[in-house]
């Protein structure tokens, strides 16, 4: 949507790190804390080559969701704009993820559902799914 570099916060990845498996997610420990619902990989060789993700107005990046990434902090007084898009098989099937890696950000989500709907509301984590996923081409047949 904007130009991105490393003063406003670009995207940063660790190349070949969607070869491994998925690690997991929590919240980071900095100082001032974080944005809510923003978790990151904790555990990850901080020594691993990192490339930052110039980008101009208009310019598109597809990568592997298991390929670790995040942006930095924007040290300006302007903003940074994106839009993250997570494409998947209409065939695609839900995973529990109760007892998984995973687990912390689901009962988050649901917490916050919670509080918008209201505390008698029965809402699951995989209601997200078939809430806000869109077909886009093709079928829905599951979620």
């Amino acid at each position: 949507m904007e130009h991105v570099h490393r003063g406003n916060g670009c995207l940063v990845v660790l190349p070949g790190t969607h070869k491994g498996s998925l690690q997991p997610h929590e919240y980071p420990k900095w100082e001032g804390g974080v944005n809510k619902m923003y978790h990151g990989i904790q555990n990850y060789d901080h020594s691993m080559p990192r490339q930052h993700l110039e980008m101009q107005a208009g310019d598109t990046v597809f990568f592997h969701p298991l390929l670790i990434h995040g942006s930095g902090t924007n040290r300006t007084s302007g903003f940074r704009k994106a839009i993250s898009c997570h494409f998947a098989s209409s065939h695609c099937q839900y995973i529990d993820v109760e007892g998984t890696s995973q687990q912390n950000i689901a009962d988050e989500i649901v917490e916050l559902a919670h509080k918008r709907l209201g505390p008698d509301v029965k809402f699951t984590f995989q209601d997200t799914w078939k809430i806000r996923g869109v077909c886009v081409q093709g079928e829905r047949d599951t979620l």
